[in-house]
């Protein structure tokens, strides 16, 4: 079992083709039953939209944004789309804790469930989820702000949110798999997310940002998930390409370390 996470002597073509199904539902279950968690990933975009909409965006005007002008809310909108999306990876690292403190655990990998699917199926629910979450957020934009983005833009800013959301997902349910202690994983993620955030370009132009900022940006994910929704709004795939070959090689790389990580937990079960 715990050699290769893969199968048992029982595994046979059937199953293998069924775990990932059977684990997406079992993910969408545990993801969605917890209301508290969904409330907490939509409503503070909510409030900053609201926020943005009756003062921030009347204050600050327009920006400069790659040589040229938009204004305030097209340029914050997909930081705030990003933010909602740290929330709710934050509940998909979380339900790793879940599973270890109810001993589901080791019912799962007492079956023989390829930790390719759990890991792909923790994966694709969590980035469905978020793409609603996203819709509706985004839905509630255009209520507030006026968009003029063509079509094409729109399909390559979902595109944006889908790979970064596999990105993020992956590096938080990677930290939740190095952590053994629930607190300690909550606390460093709450401290991490604004961290990451505001250390980037999100909120205010790269070359307004501190000069220790914006080198600390370089090395910060958000800045590149930032990059891809928000060139992807502003001047379509052209621009957001290269962002989202970018996320989705950080995605690859956090499957592999959670495959690894899940390996040697399953070993001390």
């Amino acid at each position: 079992m715990t050699a290769d996470l893969v199968s048992g002597p029982s595994t046979g073509p059937t199953l293998l083709r069924g775990d990932i199904a059977a684990t997406m539902y079992r993910e969408y279950l545990l993801l969605t039953r917890n209301r508290t968690n969904l409330l907490l990933a939509i409503t503070p975009s909510a409030v900053y939209l609201l926020l943005f909409a009756t003062s921030l965006s009347r204050l600050i005007g327009d920006v400069r944004y790659e040589g040229r002008l938009v204004s305030y809310p097209e340029f914050a909108v997909p930081a705030l789309l990003l933010s909602s999306m740290l929330a709710a990876a934050t509940t998909a690292g979380a339900s790793l804790f879940q599973e270890r403190l109810g001993r589901m655990d080791v019912e799962l990998w007492s079956y023989p469930l390829r930790r390719g699917s759990y890991v792909a199926g923790k994966l694709i629910v969590s980035t469905l989820l978020i793409l609603a979450q996203s819709l509706a957020a985004l839905g509630v934009s255009l209520l507030v702000f006026t968009f003029r983005w063509p079509p094409s833009h729109w399909v390559a800013i979902l595109c944006g949110i889908a790979v970064a959301s596999m990105a993020f997902n992956g590096l938080y349910l990677l930290l939740a798999t190095l952590f053994k202690d629930f607190q300690r994983f909550t606390v460093t993620i709450n401290v991490l997310a604004p961290t990451l955030l505001f250390a980037s370009p999100s909120f205010y132009p790269a070359p307004q940002m501190a000069p220790v900022l914006r080198w600390l940006s370089w090395a910060n994910p958000v800045t590149y998930g930032i990059r891809c929704i928000r060139d992807g709004a502003l001047n379509g795939f052209g621009s957001a390409w290269p962002w989202m070959l970018t996320l989705l090689a950080f995605a690859a790389v956090a499957c592999v370390l959670i495959g690894r990580s899940l390996m040697a937990r399953a070993r001390e079960i």
